[in-house]
């Protein structure tokens, strides 16, 4: 192995295959901490300046997986994310060819030890060691240093058969890799983060580390040397024509010269596309960190056709922004060479002020097409919004609303849509059919002073009529990605909340094992409480009456409590404090007592709540996978028996036995229909099967009959460890 030189200060060392082993590039785990900070480092994820510290030694045993949640923990101090994969044993090669950075676990027996793979290309893995160099080893080295310990158990008793067989030397490397191949090919590997930028950082950050701004600089260049060939061009072009005579040589050079701008275009088109994937990439990736981070509040405020109108504008301005707003820019690009090139043509100062004023007139219609176009976008998305709410109600308009009436109110709502409609398709035309054309008209009559003078000379008009057609085809690039760049600018106005709401503060609270998080706190006493809540307070809005106004509750361990009260008396806000849903504007509510800052999203895993039915939802997918989303998926074979058994439980067997696929039937509103009560039997499964140390059931079992009601509130009362049950009185 040979190591190649590091940006480090002093002289770096030559090795060789005898010097370094494997083992001499992995990182104990006493120096993690100092890993992960030196791996962000080296791949310019800019970590922050914080101090990570030690593991804690326990993780060393690495109980319920605190190993993987401390160094997602520890990234997030350092301003990066580091995503836990894991991959079949017999892809793990595959894996590893253009991955990094990532840390991955060494599989060997003396204690947790890691490595550092900062890239890996073309069957090359570039580590960083503990001496802080950066080592190159082969891929195949790398991947047998991850999987040795799950191949081990197999390669004795496959040799042992191998020498039974008399399977020839030659040929025993081959057929053992096959043979662990197939004995692991349900293996999962673990073990392994890859670091990258998350989604929450700056979008310039992330625009930076994807080297973005130097594609659009190269592609600038490109363009430039590209019209600068065109000026060439259209010089040559006077020369050999335009004088009265004929060169050959000048008409040859100027076809070399087209032919050179052949591989240039091709590299700028290349270049573009690039360009687009990337950022069209980090796009999305923000917009959906922002959706999956918005406010509670602010989601429950907008109906299901806002939501999705916000869904089609996020896409919309992906492909408006990037397409539109890229020709918008090489045209500008295009003008700038033209408005040169004129200047240095027949025209001179002429053919300037005649393209100033044009552009003057251009911009003036197309700011009315603006106003017009962003009028029949809103009623466009308020159109969306209304279908959506038919839709969902239409058994409820069917019923009960007069029939004349639902049709004046369509008929209405479409003449505006038409009405809106016509008038921007009137003020697009003489932006998009007249900008172009009118400028070459103007263009001709800016070059009439110098014709008719005599003053101009060949190669100067050809300068001049080169200078117009550039001008004229960087004025169709701008009419046409106008369009384009209006609705990406109306869509960023609908869309800019998602994006925003992707920012968060990195996590400043301690790391708290599951022991921890349990109340096993070595050397303390488990806190008696389960829940600890005192003078809360909690009102929806900044200037909102308080819904809830010095609310005190203690809860035990396994204690049973049922909540009841008038409609709008803050049982469901009351509900959400507790499982950590919102947050209270004042008071103190702690659970085993920690604090919500403290726990962090640990809080959900030890409080629960089946919500109000309408509240609900039963997510399109199978059965199993409803039941057990607040668990594990894919689900293990013991997680689905325990699902089935607790279905059962609550009477749903029947359910179960209809069904042709059982646990694997397709559900939600793409499959199997589901009744009123058995969508509320499932709702409460799915609470009891997360095992959570408080469960909450907010009427829960308002739609079933008295029998069925027994049944389930035993097996809630049997199953949840501590519960609290609203209903009304």
């Amino acid at each position: 192995m040979t190591a190649i030189s590091s940006s480090l200060p002093h002289e770096p060392r030559r090795y060789s295959s005898a010097d370094v082993g494997m083992s001499a590039l992995q990182w104990p785990y006493s120096r993690l901490g100092e890993a992960l900070e030196e791996l962000a480092r080296r791949a310019a994820l800019k970590p922050a300046s914080k101090d990570v510290p030690i593991p804690p030694s326990a993780l060393e045993t690495d109980v319920a997986d605190d190993l993987g949640r401390w160094v997602e923990w520890a990234a997030d101090r350092l301003g990066v994310e580091a995503e836990p994969v894991d991959t079949a044993h017999p892809q793990l090669g595959q894996v590893l060819i253009g991955a990094g950075p990532a840390l991955l676990q060494a599989a060997t027996g003396d204690g947790l030890r890691f490595l550092l793979l900062l890239r890996s290309r073309r069957g090359v893995a570039h580590l960083i060691g503990p001496d802080l160099r950066l080592h190159r080893c082969g891929a195949e080295a790398l991947r047998a240093a991850l999987s040795t310990r799950y191949e081990t158990p197999h390669a004795v008793q496959i040799d042992r058969l191998l020498d039974t067989a008399r399977v020839p030397e030659r040929k025993r490397d081959r057929v053992r890799s096959v043979m662990l191949r197939e004995r692991l090919a349900d293996t999962r590997i673990g073990r392994c983060w890859l670091l990258r930028v998350p989604a929450s950082a700056g979008f310039w950050r992330q625009l930076a580390h994807a080297r973005v701004p130097r594609r659009v600089g190269a592609m600038i260049g490109v363009f430039a040397v590209v019209y600068a060939l065109e000026i060439v061009g259209w010089g040559l072009i006077g020369r050999t024509t335009l004088d009265g005579r004929l060169d050959l040589g000048w008409l040859a050079a100027w076809g070399l010269l087209v032919l050179s701008l052949v591989p240039l275009r091709l590299l700028g088109g290349w270049l573009d596309a690039i360009f687009a994937l990337d950022v069209g990439r980090m796009l999305k990736t923000r917009l959906l960190a922002g959706a999956l981070n918005m406010d509670l509040e602010a989601v429950r405020k907008q109906g299901i056709g806002q939501l999705l109108g916000r869904v089609m504008e996020s896409q919309a301005l992906e492909s408006l922004a990037l397409n539109g707003g890229f020709g918008v820019l090489v045209a500008v690009l295009e003008l700038f060479f033209a408005a040169a090139i004129l200047a240095a043509g027949a025209g001179g100062l002429l053919h300037l002020l005649l393209l100033a004023g044009w552009l003057a007139v251009s911009l003036s219609l197309s700011w009315r097409y603006f106003r017009r176009i962003r009028a029949w976008t809103l009623m466009r998305l308020d159109m969306t919004h209304d279908l959506i709410e038919r839709m969902v109600g239409h058994r409820t308009r069917l019923a009960q609303e007069r029939a004349e009436r639902r049709d004046e109110q369509e008929d209405r709502a479409m003449k505006d849509y038409l009405n809106t409609s016509r008038s921007m398709d009137l003020a697009i035309a003489p932006v998009a059919g007249g900008m172009a054309r009118g400028w070459m008209l103007l263009g001709l009559l800016g070059l009439a002073p110098a014709f008719v003078s005599g003053t101009a000379t060949a190669t100067g008009l050809a300068i001049a009529l080169g200078g117009m057609l550039l001008a004229n085809r960087a004025l169709y690039g701008i009419s046409g990605g106008l369009a384009a760049l209006f609705r990406a600018g109306l869509a960023w106005s609908q869309v800019s909340t998602l994006f925003h709401s992707a920012r968060k503060s990195a996590d400043s609270g301690p790391f708290l094992t599951t022991a921890q998080i349990a109340g096993e706190r070595s050397g303390d006493a488990a806190p008696s409480k389960l829940i600890d809540a005192s003078s809360l307070v909690f009102r929806y809005g900044a200037q909102g009456e308080a819904v809830l106004r010095g609310a005190d509750l203690v809860i035990d361990h396994h204690d049973r409590i049922l909540l009841e009260g008038a409609s709008g008396g803050g049982k469901s806000t009351l509900a959400s404090l507790l499982t950590g849903l919102r947050t209270p504007d004042s008071g103190l509510l702690l659970m085993k007592g920690l604090d919500r800052h403290t726990l962090g999203n640990a809080w959900h895993k030890l409080a629960t709540e089946a919500p109000q039915f309408h509240e609900n939802h039963i997510l399109s997918g199978t059965l199993g996978f409803n039941l057990l989303m607040g668990r594990n998926w894919p689900a293990t074979d013991e997680e689905l028996h325990e699902a089935k058994e607790l279905c059962i439980e609550l009477g749903l067997g029947d359910l179960l036995e209809r069904m042709p696929s059982g646990m694997m039937q397709r559900v939600g509103e793409t499959g199997w229909q589901l009744s009123h009560g058995e969508k509320s039997r499932i709702f409460l499964a799915r609470a009891l099967l997360q095992n959570a140390q408080l469960t909450v059931l907010d009427e829960s079992f308002a739609a079933l009959d008295p029998e069925t009601l027994e049944k389930c509130l035993n097996c809630a009362f049997s199953r949840a460890r501590a519960l609290m049950v609203i209903a009304h009185p």
